[in-house]
């Protein structure tokens, strides 16, 4: 009887000694602890920004509600009833009447002309645009500004991608047509093409939809430049034209020569109106841009930005759905953010370190040296940005596991972000380290640098969790699952058979994923920023499909986190 009482002691002694060393810090500071309910306090006097979402995705919603957060912000978006739901479109003229009543008590206004016009980017990509369509909408957002011409409106509007539209039937003619409207890009950019390939793909779609695939871009650039139009007129304070899923060549790269030539004619200054590559990403993109703003007004520098590789050759890679190299989106990106590239050699506040991992070019002996440049750089305080690419999305090509094996604290990152296309990730990315930077510069005591910081690391969390462990290795099991089990479109969920399952496989699968991954050294490691040393000691992920399908989940961070002034 002893025995087992002395050995049960001793096992209890073991535990307990276990759980102080990895949830506790070696140190003999005092250290509490920040949850969800730390949020950083609105600023005095500041009204809500209103934001009018692209669609009701959460990289379109809650990603800017999560980085208004960073920044003290609160951001006020329409009700649910309001917004599109998958391939259902919004309920546009109550979306109008609800920013119309809303407007004036706003500071600033993030709008998607997609959703005002069509209801959302899927209804867009399918929608004919008429001019009276255009003339109604200038009408509106003319009569807007008029009842509130101090609340500066920033609207955005994506441009077209290469893809035909799903109502151009048949995925052999849709496969012909978009091979066909590459070689007319390639015609319009004066270049030379096989005249009898382009004769022989003339023959696989009928005439019909290649003309309603042209009058799509047609009544897109109409609609483009009329937002310019009101642009020059002040009634538009900024215009971003995003462009959707592009490619080298494309019609839709003849058109933005078209409107960036119209920019041009206008003398509109590129801080007005500028043409981006990317879609998802932009409100949270112009929510940054509005923190830089009010930092430069406050008598604050704009961010200067370090740019590196992993290795010298990703800068000119050109990654899937993507019209220009990464290294062309991430300098587009900064300028957009009203922020500036420092050049080598010379002070920076942040570094966006870009690893484009790809099987396929070797890449995957870079990702060693990389990892011990960014535990390097973290070590001497120096903020990074990490963005973390894979051209076959595969977690083999990724960055994020050396560093967990090498113990790199990736909590001290200032952001991380490895979704599906290059623009999505590095505008993300940059957009949350912009955010965080002007957050701490306005900072006026500890515990504004602690909310701040919280919000930052839910941020964080959230991204690691999606688009690493999700989007390179659950999707891929989940899929699987369901079509081992006779379910032929996996990407389609069916809401009354495998829905239901489809999230118990997610959350079963998601949670192990992510135990395993707060049991290593580089979850727990501390470390240091702005003059407090942080720790984290829970990610608190929860997760679901908000559509009927596996591409995106609703992911929700509420970590636990530990700071020691």
């Amino acid at each position: 009887m002893k025995k087992i009482c002395l050995a049960t002691i001793l096992f209890l002694l073991s535990a307990f000694l276990l759980f102080h060393v990895v949830f506790h810090p070696t140190d003999t500071g005092q250290w509490r602890t920040l949850s969800a309910a730390t949020e950083m306090e609105n600023d005095a006097g500041k009204r809500p920004i209103l934001l009018v979402p692209l669609d009701s995705r959460p990289p379109c919603r809650e990603f800017v509600v999560n980085g208004g957060k960073i920044i003290g912000r609160t951001i006020v978006t329409p009700p649910t009833e309001y917004m599109d739901y998958y391939s259902k479109a919004g309920e546009t003229m109550e979306m109008r009447q609800w920013l119309a009543e809303n407007a004036g008590g706003a500071d600033a206004v993030i709008l998607s002309v997609d959703q005002l016009l069509s209801g959302g980017l899927l209804a867009a990509r399918e929608a004919h645009i008429s001019h009276a369509d255009i003339d109604a909408l200038a009408t509106y957002l003319r009569t807007l500004h008029s009842a509130h011409p101090n609340v500066p409106l920033h609207a955005f509007y994506i441009l077209p991608r290469a893809i035909p539209q799903d109502g151009i039937e048949g995925w052999r003619e849709r496969r012909a047509l978009l091979a066909y409207a590459r070689l007319l890009g390639r015609v319009g950019e004066g270049l030379p093409v096989d005249e009898d390939e382009m004769e022989r793909l003339s023959g696989e779609f009928p005439p019909d939809d290649l003309e309603k695939y042209l009058a799509h871009f047609n009544e897109s650039t109409a609609l483009a430049s009329t937002l310019i139009d009101l642009t020059e007129e002040g009634v538009l304070t900024r215009l971003i034209l995003g462009q959707d899923d592009g490619e080298e060549y494309s019609v839709g790269n003849l058109k933005k020569k078209e409107l960036a030539a119209l920019l041009a004619q206008k003398h509109i200054a590129q801080e007005r109106a500028m043409i981006v590559h990317g879609a998802d990403e932009i409100a949270l993109s112009m929510l940054a841009r509005l923190s830089v703003d009010e930092l430069r007004t406050r008598g604050g520098a704009v961010p200067r930005i370090a740019l590196r590789y992993a290795r010298a050759d990703m800068a000119d890679m050109i990654f899937p759905f993507m019209a220009v190299s990464n290294d062309v989106t991430a300098r587009e990106k900064i300028a957009m953010l009203g922020a500036a590239l420092a050049e080598d050699g010379t002070s920076s506040d942040l570094t966006l370190l870009i690893s484009a991992g790809d099987s396929d070019a070797d890449t995957l002996g870079t990702r060693a040296p990389a990892a011990t440049a960014v535990k390097d750089m973290l070590t001497a305080g120096t903020p990074v940005a990490l963005v973390d690419l894979s051209r076959h999305f595969h977690a083999e090509e990724t960055l994020f596991p050396i560093l967990i094996e090498k113990s790199v604290p990736v909590n001290a990152l200032t952001a991380y972000a490895g979704w599906n296309t290059a623009s999505n990730a590095i505008g993300t990315a940059l957009a949350q380290a912009v955010l965080y930077h002007c957050a701490m510069q306005r900072a006026e005591s500890t515990e504004e640098r602690a909310r701040a910081a919280y919000a930052n690391l839910a941020f964080l969390t959230g991204r690691i969790a999606e688009d690493e462990f999700y989007l390179k290795e659950t999707i891929d099991r989940v899929n699987d699952t369901l079509r081992n089990a006779g379910y032929q479109n996996t990407a389609d969920l069916d809401l009354t058979h495998n829905w239901r399952w489809a999230n118990d496989l997610l959350t079963n699968d998601l949670s192990r994923r992510i135990r395993n991954y707060e049991s290593t050294a580089a979850f727990r490691a501390p470390f240091v920023q702005h003059d407090m040393r942080l720790r984290a000691v829970q990610s608190n992920i929860t997760a679901y499909y908000p559509w009927p399908r596996t591409f995106e989940i609703r992911m929700e961070a509420q970590p636990t986190i530990a700071v020691s002034p």
